[in-house]
């Protein structure tokens, strides 16, 4: 349960990094095949974050106190998604 303070202190940045990459995505006329892989890339990026919230929160050094595991996740959380969604643009597949 500890584990969804990171995620509801990420919400609204996790959720500004993935419409900028909407916005980004439907800028142009796509196929099917594209936007499928755009939501593909979406709902992998969430669930990447939130396993990589899941692993910080959990593996972060409790004895520097209490906030740090949160700290942790939320560091964790963010580089995760920041990761995912460019990785999944840079190896979008080109239109046309």
């Amino acid at each position: 349960m500890t584990g969804l303070v990171g995620i509801l202190l990420l919400a609204p940045l996790l959720a500004v990094l993935m419409g900028i990459y909407h916005f980004a995505a439907t800028r142009a006329p796509r196929t099917a095949a594209l936007q499928h892989y755009d939501r593909l890339a979406l709902a992998m990026a969430v669930l990447l974050t939130m396993l990589a919230i899941v692993l910080c929160q959990h593996y972060a050094p409790a004895a520097r106190g209490p906030i740090w595991p949160h700290v942790y996740a939320a560091l964790g959380g963010f580089f995760t998604m920041l990761a995912a969604l460019g990785g999944a643009w840079w190896l979008r597949p080109k239109q046309g």
